[in-house]
Parts: structure tokens; sequence; C-alpha cells
């Protein structure tokens, strides 16, 4: 079949490059323009660009992907199927009608539960023990379209979000090596999914990692499970900002205490009070400071008895 993949971040990756070894070789890769990133804003080449260029794919990057010049240089390709993977742009219909067998798009979750940009956070954070990928065809209303196949997954109870993301992103490489065979064999059969049942996962900010010590151990530890790495769960000690990035839910056995104040701190970690039992944490990153085991931290901070998270 004549392909025509779209992705942008480095999610893609894993499913470009199963495509290739799997006999599916894009006839061309679409992906964004290489981008500026850090503090002094240098343009860096699309890691997506790159793993198509060291696959030996034809890329383009389009500013619009809708420009009527992109357009017609697609339709003059005729691909017969699109692929979409973790693209980062709305498809409208100029697009989503060109290719014969429409376009199918590999989405982190198990549809319709969490549409949207941040599936792999939403479920972490909301205790989820299982989610997946799901293949389905793009339509114009957001992760709504008929299901080809879908493969369950469970989390681990100590997984974060960078890791599952890891994995889901080597799922959906294989779920669409799947996927795409029954398209060749004409044995796609897609299911409309449940509207009723649908949940959403909008972007995750900034802001939402800020924990709340009042908050249960428990609640604490999925969301730092949920923003790490990425964009990290926030705390503060005196005047200075830490990400938490690792910890451990214990059961507090005196039960006093003011949620953030430390009931100890040493080498196995830090413990502060919740709003129920402790929370150990164990890895913490001082802001723009490098990553570090809790012992690491302990000696090279001054920490008042009275100190307090928060």
């Amino acid at each position: 079949m004549r392909i025509v993949f779209f992705g942008s971040s480095d999610f893609a990756i894993p499913s470009l490059k199963a495509l290739k070894d799997g006999g599916f070789a894009p006839a061309l890769v679409v992906t964004k323009p290489d981008s500026p990133r850090g503090r002094g804003r240098k343009i860096y080449d699309s890691e997506v660009k790159l793993a198509a260029q060291g696959l030996g794919l034809p890329c383009e990057q389009p500013a619009d992907v809708h420009a009527p010049e992109f357009v017609e240089l697609l339709k003059k390709l005729k691909p017969e199927i699109g692929i979409v993977v973790s693209y980062g742009v709305i498809l409208k219909p100029a697009l989503l009608n060109l290719p014969k067998k429409g376009l199918l798009n590999a989405h982190a979750s198990l549809l319709p539960l969490y549409r949207g940009a941040a599936p792999i956070q939403r479920a972490i954070r909301d205790g989820r023990t299982e989610t997946g990928v799901t293949i389905m065809r793009i339509v114009e209303q957001l992760d709504a379209g008929d299901i080809l196949l879908a493969k369950p997954t469970p989390i681990d109870p100590r997984e974060n979000a960078g890791a599952l993301r890891e994995r889901l992103a080597a799922l959906s490489g294989l779920a669409l090596l799947e996927a795409l065979a029954l398209v060749q064999k004409g044995k796609d059969k897609y299911v409309p999914q449940d509207h009723a049942k649908a949940t959403y996962a909008p972007k995750v900010e900034k802001e939402h990692g800020v924990i709340s010590w009042k908050l249960p151990a428990r609640e604490i530890d999925l969301l730092v499970r949920a923003m790490t790495p990425k964009p990290g769960a926030q705390t503060r000690l005196g005047a200075k900002r830490f990400i938490v990035l690792e910890g451990i839910v214990e059961q507090d056995l005196y039960g006093m205490g003011i949620p953030g104040a430390l009931q100890s701190s040493g080498e196995e970690g830090i413990r502060v009070v919740t709003g129920k039992d402790l929370y150990r944490i164990t890895r913490i990153k001082p802001d723009n400071g490098r990553n570090m085991t809790a012992g690491e931290f302990v000696r090279g901070h001054h920490i008042a008895p009275d100190a307090r998270f928060g």
C-alpha cells in the first residue's frame, strides 16, 4: 500500500520504524518544521525527520499541512492510506478524505476513555490499572472515530508517565502493523465508539503539577508519577522550588503533624506528612538542578527542624 505517515514527536518514531521493518514503509513522512528550543533558541532538527532520514524515507516539513500546494503534492502521490501518530495538528477534511482508505491514528488510551492530548498522564493520575493503544479512523471530531483494534496493557503500580509513554510508543508500532495487515487483506472492520462513555484528557500544564500536601499520600504518589518527567510535580521548601521525581507511600504510625512537615530525613528518604499517611520522597531535583537521591539532597542541603514543604 502507498502510505503517508504524519508524526512530529519522538512518540511517533517506534511506529515509523515498525512500519519500515514490517514491510509497510511509507512513501512519504510528514513532520513539523525544525524548531527553536532551549534558552538560546537554537534551531534543532525534527526528531521524526532525523528518524526518516536514517530509515531512507522521503520527508516533508510543511509549515502549513493544509496549504493548497502541499495538498496538491499529496494528491499527486495518490496515497491509499494515511497513518497519524502524535502529529499535533488537527487535520481538516481536505486531508481526511484524500487517501482512498482514509487516515488511521494510534491513540495512547483505550478509547473512548481519555480523548485528547494527555491520555498517559491522566490515566496514571486517575489511578487506572490498565491502559493501551487504540487504532481508529480519524474523523473531524477529536478522537471520536470508529475503532479498528485496541491493544490493552497493565499500568505497573510504580510506573511513571515517561516509562509508560515509552511502552505505549512501542505498542503503537505493533498495533499499526496488525491494523495495516487487516486493511491489506480487506478484513478491516470498524466499531463505533460509545460516545456516552467518553472521557477527556486535555493538555497537562505546569500548574497541574503543584503538590498539595493536604491530599492523601496515595493521591500525591499518583500525581508525582503522572507528572514525571514532564511537566514535573512541584513543591517549595522555603523560597526554593523543587521537583519531586519519585516516592513511596508509607503508613503514618503516629497520625500527627501538619501536612508538608518533615517527619524525618536521611539516606532512606524524606518522610513528609500528608492529609493521610506519609509520603517518603526518594528522588528530588532542585529547580534548574540535577536529579538526586533523597540522601544526596539531605547531605547537600540544610533542612531546618521546623521545615515544611509547600
